[in-house]
């Protein structure tokens, strides 16, 4: 197929040879470079053929034609049904199902995916030259990624030597591995002659991460990445590590009644693009015979943690940075405030308002870094309502934040009545630049609860806030107060169910007695009984059977400062309260939404 790139040489080129200006410019390696040599039209200047040590000048039109000149691989076409996951000028990605090859062999050499792609580009009347960057074995399903010129070829392939091409699998294995680890071992050959590999010290060296996504203690979906690309890594480091592939004959056991072959699938490649740079990234589902097995299996935490969203939404962890954006709040204005909230707003671990936007960045980054060092953010505006402010200020505070590169998103919290037009208008145009979600206290859906809190809007006011939201493409988190006087357990499910259906995430934490709040007074004028932990862990539990799946859940318990806390104390062991939920969801063997009404 035809091909050609173009380019205008600059002030800042001129006086190049073109072989180094083509070296620059577009990597082109010694291999293509001699190729284009070759042809007739390979280089052209301003229309006319030049060689490679022709100079440069400023204007200069440059045509490089990187198609494949009329040859074609000359296999054999076979009509199959191609599932394209991306195709452009230069590359397509296939999904690739079990039991077929992807290139002719000795044993296949008219059954296969190039045969296919063969009988693809002729019946649009192009030629067809067999480039395949990532190869998988016959049994593996998958994203396979061809090349469709010699250029996209050559640089992709550079890619793979430099790690710009990544590679993400599912594998079913059997056992239950740690959430998440890497198995680091060298990878050789046997002595004797086979297709097996072995660990051994004299190997190369060879590196795998995973993470458990789903498992019932005996089957397990894990989504692994090989770091380094070592014939069957994934598939004898799996087994090294005592977690062997189901139906795996090399490996593992063939006649494992599981599958009717190994079960690994390539999920997804991410790759930049070999003329636009730009990052690609193709994402294949998963095919039916390993989906039928997956979906049996639940989920390796219970519930949706906002973790495990982060790394299958963004790839990696993210790390939330506190800032305070120098804002109040109406209800304060308008009265004494909500009579849960502290006297900083909730932004009691936020840098110190009076400091200017960067050097909050900067103090918050350094808090983390001995803990959370190398990963990006999500800049988290917590204290008070984070758009009370005018919508210049707003633009200018949230525009500067997410100029940061090491911003990933941006979290605002701030109050439903307090989402003009022109401020979800503002975030609308910021959740196209980078994610912006919206925190909402809500804490109720019961009214009456609210009006004794002083929270000072009806439910009304929350749906019409989220609906906005939603609307515009922007995620929306609820916070919820669980143990408010008056409110019984249903009444707590009822608001977890009710939040889920207007938004994308949760925050549940227990009510909590913090000095400098309107509550504290109350609690020590007329005391009032709050949960204790093993009542809180059931109203945990039962909410999150009734929420559906797919919600995020980003908070299960408060991280109160322990100086401002006076009851109730257990809340200030965070870690405890997470592992008791998580041992009576063991206990109850539920998981977020089972309970959920079909």
């Amino acid at each position: 197929m035809n091909r050609s790139l173009y380019a205008t040489v600059s002030e800042q080129d001129e006086g190049l040879r073109i072989k180094d200006f083509l070296r620059r410019r577009w990597g082109i390696s010694t291999a293509l470079l001699i190729e284009l040599k070759r042809r007739d039209d390979g280089i052209c200047i301003n229309g006319a053929r030049v060689t490679v040590n022709y100079v440069l000048q400023e204007g200069d039109r440059l045509v490089l034609n990187v198609g494949d000149d009329g040859a074609d691989s000359g296999f054999e076409d076979l009509d199959l049904p191609l599932n394209v996951l991306y195709e452009d000028s230069d590359v397509i990605v296939l999904n690739k199902p079990p039991f077929l090859a992807v290139h002719p062999s000795k044993g296949h050499v008219n059954d296969t995916l190039a045969n296919g792609l063969s009988h693809y580009f002729h019946q649009k009347g192009e030629t067809f030259v067999s480039r395949c960057v990532l190869r998988l074995d016959r049994n593996t399903s998958g994203a396979v990624l061809f090349a469709k010129n010699a250029y996209a070829h050559d640089r992709l392939r550079h890619g793979l030597d430099e790690g710009t091409v990544k590679k993400e699998y599912l594998a079913l294995v059997h056992g239950e591995p740690s959430p998440r680890g890497v198995i680091d071992a060298p990878i050789g050959h046997p002595d004797e002659a086979t297709v097996r590999r072995i660990v051994t010290e004299k190997g190369k060296p060879s590196l795998t991460e995973f993470e458990t996504v789903r498992s019932d203690g005996n089957l397990s979906l894990l989504r692994v990445v090989p770091k380094t690309g070592r014939t069957h890594q994934i598939r004898l480091h799996l087994s090294h590590a005592g977690t062997p592939i189901v139906s795996d004959f090399l490996y593992g056991n063939e006649n494992d009644g599981i599958l009717s072959r190994h079960g690994l699938h390539c999920a997804k490649i991410t790759f930049d693009h070999p003329v636009t740079s730009k990052t690609v990234t193709v994402k294949a589902p998963l095919a039916p015979d390993m989906e039928k097995v997956a979906e049996c299996l639940p989920p390796a935490q219970r519930y949706h943690t906002l973790d495990r969203y982060l790394k299958t939404e963004y790839g990696e962890k993210l790390v939330k940075l506190s800032l305070d954006g120098g804002m109040s709040c109406p209800n304060r204005k308008n009265g004494a405030g909500c009579t849960f909230c502290s006297a900083r707003g909730s932004g009691d671990f936020t840098p110190s308002p009076t400091l200017p936007l960067k050097d909050q960045m900067k103090e918050a980054k350094a808090l983390i870094a001995e803990k959370w060092n190398g990963y990006r953010y999500i800049a988290y505006f917590q204290a008070y309502t984070n758009t009370y402010a005018p919508v210049d200020y707003l633009e200018d505070l949230f525009t500067r934040t997410i100029e940061d590169p090491e911003v990933a998103v941006l979290s605002v919290a701030t109050r439903p009545d307090c989402l003009p037009d022109e401020v979800l208008d503002l975030l609308e145009r910021l959740n196209k630049i980078k994610p912006v979600w919206v925190e909402l206290g809500l804490q109720t859906v019961r009214d009456d609860t609210a009006n004794a809190l002083h929270r000072g809007y009806p439910l009304a006011v929350y749906d019409r806030a989220t609906e906005a939201l939603r609307a515009r493409g922007i995620k929306v988190i609820t916070h919820l107060i669980f143990g408010l006087p008056g409110e019984t357990k249903e009444d707590a499910v009822a608001s977890a169910q009710y939040a889920a259906e207007h938004g994308d995430g949760i925050k549940i934490q227990m009510l909590q007695i913090l000095k400098g709040a309107r509550m504290a007074e109350q609690f020590e004028s007329a005391p009032f009984d709050l949960l204790p932990l093993d009542e809180y862990v059931q109203w945990v539990c039962d909410a999150l059977e009734q929420i559906p799946p797919k919600t995020v859940i980003h908070r299960i318990t408060g991280d109160p400062p322990t100086e401002s806390l006076i009851a109730p104390r257990w809340v200030a062991d965070k870690k405890s309260v997470v592992a008791a939920i998580q041992a009576e969801l063991n206990r109850r063997d539920t998981i977020q939404g089972c309970l959920r009404p079909e």
